[in-house]
């Protein structure tokens, strides 16, 4: 039996909702990030009707949320996509000034609408995907899969010499997207996520009270939306951060590869 009785009704109450939903395996992309260049006359995402009902799919671009208006444009706008079917949406420039000397960053948004049901008290979801989207002007310096290897650490005092902080700087005109940062092989796990082209971020540090010397082991995520490499980089303690060389970590032995 339930000791909880809120919780067993709130448990009943959503497996009897649950019967209701609809299948929301719906429309997909065929990517996690797409990058225009300066030069390109467009960019494009192939994106897919997986389920077993139509739906009317919805496109735009955006800044960040609540922030619409943008030099770019998505086409079309609004379609429909049957079930099984493909289609392709293309991202152009319009109008409006960006930076010359680094990358910027947008999200394309991608609403899957179902048509109306024909049957009573079922709960319909319209579900949003949403990936990245870079713009990315054709003079600059160096390539963009060598920038992680050009990131600057230091590890320096907290607020008030309290504690310890994490420092990152990017010093390249590129965006450089973490999956984690792992200290001390596995002392913290810090959920990293964008540092933007000659951008700094503070992560602060439970692994240790002050500032001193630690490992950093990171991956990152490519052009094409998969992992790179897993790197390590001993980070130095001081105040600014500076150039420090990344290893590759081997990758751990598998157990068929232990047992030749």
């Amino acid at each position: 039996m339930c000791s909880n009785h809120r919780f067993c009704w709130a448990f009943a109450i959503l497996l009897m909702l649950g019967l209701q939903w609809p299948a929301v395996a719906g429309v997909s992309l065929g990517g996690t990030r797409v990058i225009l260049g300066e030069r390109d006359r467009e960019a494009s995402i192939p994106i897919k009707n997986g389920g077993t009902s139509p739906y009317v799919v919805q496109a735009w671009i955006d800044a960040g949320e609540g922030k619409n208006k943008t030099p770019l444009l998505v086409t079309p706008p609004l379609s429909r996509l049957d079930p099984g079917m493909e289609n392709i949406l293309r991202i152009m420039r319009v109008a409006g000034e960006l930076p010359a000397d680094r990358e910027s960053v947008f999200w394309l948004n991608v609403k899957e609408i179902p048509e109306k049901s024909k049957e009573e008290n079922v709960l319909q979801i319209a579900v949003r995907s949403r990936i990245k989207l870079f713009y990315r002007p054709s003079k600059l310096a160096g390539k963009s899969d060598e920038a992680r290897g050009r990131l600057k650490w230091a590890v320096s005092a907290g607020a008030e010499g309290q504690g310890a902080l994490l420092k990152v700087s990017n010093p390249t005109p590129y965006h450089v997207t973490f999956t984690a940062l792992n200290i001390n092989s596995g002392q913290q796990l810090i959920n990293a996520d964008m540092l933007p082209p000659f951008g700094e971020t503070n992560y602060p540090l439970d692994a240790v009270k002050t500032p001193q010397a630690i490992q950093v082991n990171y991956t990152t995520i490519n052009d094409y939306g998969g992992e790179t490499p897993e790197e390590r980089v001993q980070v130095p303690a001081g105040a600014e951060p500076v150039a420090v060389k990344a290893e590759l970590v081997p990758p751990a032995p598998s157990i068929d590869g232990a047992r030749r």
